[in-house]
């Protein structure tokens, strides 16, 4: 079981409004063939075995050689790998599956993962043909051509037997949110009752005025929120990869941190020495403040889906939609 995670912020909104469903029943592990497969690697696992046990999966399919969505739902992944951070590996793993295995090698799967910057729990697949086409029929794969091929990922925790699809072109803060709510023990974040009472992302956004002027003055000349890296790292998504109780502690006094040697902040201060991440002298409630104009920014840039729109449609395990048709035709 993994350990308890704490989000702040409007994820629970996001969670409500992600392409998601149930699948009918439950899988226990011995519903998965364990199929042998190699990843980018050449290591050969085995899909239960070394794969999924006592662990949040978060798993997909792509054609090699796709000229557009493919790519695209990759790239949106490799978002969803970063906002996960440390969890994956240990807690979480990213299962990527080859849809023509007989052609793709694990050096081409190296070169693609590379392409996408997948690291540790990531694994891009491909195994003999037969097999491969056992497993992704289990997993609610059908597409019998690239144009018939389904964008979203299978999440499911092995440990619960609790499996759902989500959306990749979707609401991709949504999404992570999802994979997150996996776990039990995860305790959903304190939502304004404003919000999920049917106000808008805007109204949220607000609500976060005041951290938006704690962000520009103290935060905006190291930091982007979406824009990409500066001095220190781009912000959009932080209050995903990291536990809101370190966010409020290091956002207040990450000089005491680092001397107490947290390997987040000890990891940050060595990625990006050039500006070492002051203590603000900000208070409890300022903190707050900040982290959430940081979710609403990472919610607004990541748009809520449009109810009815294709991102929006849910699938059920045997490949239908919701409407029964086949879904396969630094903070330093």
């Amino acid at each position: 079981m993994i350990r308890r995670r704490s989000l702040f912020g409007a994820i629970a909104l996001a969670t409500t409004l992600a392409a998601t469903s149930a699948l009918p029943g439950r899988w226990g592990l011995d519903y998965f063939p364990n199929t042998s497969l190699l990843d980018q690697e050449g290591q050969e696992l085995r899909f239960v075995d070394d794969l999924l046990d006592g662990r949040i999966a978060v798993v997909n399919f792509f054609y090699l050689d796709c000229p557009d969505i493919c790519g695209l739902a990759t790239a949106r992944m490799a978002k969803v790998y970063e906002w996960l951070g440390e969890r994956v590996g240990e807690e979480i793993v990213i299962i990527s599956i080859s849809l023509t295995p007989e052609r793709d090698t694990p050096e081409k799967l190296a070169a693609y993962a590379e392409a996408f910057g997948a690291g540790e729990g990531w694994y891009f697949l491909t195994g003999e043909p037969e097999e491969v086409e056992e497993l992704r029929y289990k997993l609610g794969e059908r597409s019998t051509r690239l144009s018939d091929h389904r964008s979203d990922m299978l999440i499911g925790n092995v440990t619960t037997g609790e499996w759902r699809r989500t959306s990749l072109m979707g609401n991709l803060a949504a999404a992570t949110a999802d994979i997150l709510a996996l776990d039990p023990d995860w305790e959903p974040p304190r939502t304004p009752a404003k919000v999920l009472d049917g106000a808008t992302l805007d109204s949220f956004a607000e609500k976060s005025r005041v951290g938006e002027g704690l962000f520009s003055k103290g935060c905006a000349a190291c930091h982007s929120i979406g824009a990409g890296v500066r001095v220190g790292p781009d912000l959009e998504g932080v209050t995903l990869r990291r536990d809101h109780d370190w966010l409020m502690r290091y956002i207040r006094t990450p000089d005491r941190m680092l001397a107490e040697g947290d390997p987040i902040a000890v990891k940050l201060d060595q990625e990006y020495p050039t500006v070492r991440m002051p203590r603000f002298g900000l208070g409890e409630k300022d903190a707050a403040d900040l982290i959430s104009y940081l979710h609403a920014e990472t919610l607004r840039l990541e748009e809520l889906p449009k109810e009815g729109s294709a991102s929006d449609q849910a699938h059920n395990m045997d490949g239908k939609d919701t409407h029964g048709n086949d879904a396969a035709g630094h903070a330093h």
